[in-house]
């Protein structure tokens, strides 16, 4: 996640494994990492709990990666959407 070298759509475009970087959970934007952890609507109740859990520090991607208090919570957050399912199976 902190490079961006993961199977959401706008790294998969970017090597010719995805038709469109466009998000398939909503339509509304790029699925950036960025976009999966702090806006894509498809994803708004795992976010709840993950703000609920890191507070302020769930309204910037450096400190949901970078932060080792809060690496739980965003593999929690990730289990939760089962967004990278298909590609590694049950995390």
């Amino acid at each position: 996640l902190r490079t961006g070298h993961i199977p959401l759509n706008k790294h998969l475009y970017r090597i010719a494994k995805s038709e469109t970087a466009t998000c398939q959970q909503c339509n509304e934007g790029n699925e950036s990492v960025h976009h999966f952890l702090l806006t894509c609507p498809a994803y708004t109740r795992q976010r709840n709990i993950l703000r609920q859990e890191l507070g302020t520090r769930a309204h910037h991607v450096k400190h949901i990666l970078n932060d080792a208090e809060c690496l739980k919570s965003l593999f929690t957050f990730i289990a939760k959407t089962k967004r990278f399912e298909p590609t590694f199976g049950d995390v």
